[in-house]
């Protein structure tokens, strides 16, 4: 199994409206999509200057991952169209994020 995480951190004021965004968009641009076995949002509690997500995502393989970043559903639910797939997407209240990709080599 392939996993990728995104850690968002966010401006306390925006955090909601991150969550939103991947409730709706996420949700709907992964639907049917080859190789996608799951889609999970943590928040985490501690943070006091700002709001830390966790999107982590669960693929067959590394290679369905990467199909669907290359998807018109990625692209949409991103806001990228041709012109903008070099830029930096708009913020809308995030300060940063991490980008991190691993191999499951246990679960319980």
């Amino acid at each position: 199994m392939f996993i990728v995480t995104n850690t968002i951190q966010t401006e306390k004021a925006a955090t909601d409206k991150v969550i939103e965004k991947f409730m709706g968009h996420g949700k709907v641009s992964t639907e049917g999509v080859n190789g996608f076995l799951g889609l999970e949002l943590l928040q985490t509690r501690t943070t006091e200057e700002f709001d830390e997500l966790v999107v982590l995502s669960r693929w067959e393989s590394e290679a369905d991952q990467k199909e669907w970043v290359k998807s018109e559903a990625f692209k949409k639910a991103h806001g990228r169209t041709e012109e903008t797939r070099h830029e930096k997407p708009k913020n809308i209240g995030i300060i940063s994020n991490e980008i991190k990709e691993y191999d499951q080599k246990f679960a319980q």
